[in-house]
């Protein structure tokens, strides 16, 4: 099934890899992980503004923090789709996410990524029965 969605992953506000979902690409999560929040940084700084989509070459991403930014989700999406389908995809995935887990339950993980397995089962459904 193909998804809108291309990657996903979720990361702590430093840029640590929590949860990496629909894996099909040889984009190493730890790299990605510490750029984007260098990124985000760096343009918060620059701009006083919050990064929240970035290209770089083919790929496109889209960057939304949670839990009182605490984590940042980042999905990875083709170019054709619009943004604004995106933004309100990962308004979704944001909403389970928070439902399921605390600014407590990331500060308090122990790397264990088995820990998202629920979250990631979620995920699955809503994108089988969604056809997003």
């Amino acid at each position: 099934m193909v998804h809108i969605v291309e990657e996903l992953w979720i990361f702590s506000r430093d840029g640590i890899p929590l949860v990496e979902i629909f894996k099909d690409s040889k984009i190493d999560n730890v790299l990605i992980g510490g750029f984007l929040s260098a990124m985000k940084t760096f343009a918060q700084e620059m701009s006083g503004k919050i990064l929240n989509s970035l290209t770089i070459g083919a790929y496109n991403f889209y960057i939304a923090p949670s839990l009182k930014e605490h984590i940042f989700l980042v999905c990875k999406y083709d170019s054709k789709v619009k943004q604004k389908k995106i933004q309100k995809v990962m308004e979704i995935i944001m909403k389970f996410f928070e439902d399921m887990f605390s600014i407590n339950d990331i500060e308090n993980w122990d790397g264990d990524v088995s820990y998202f397995d629920k979250f990631k089962d979620k995920l699955e459904l809503y994108f089988e029965v969604s056809q997003v």
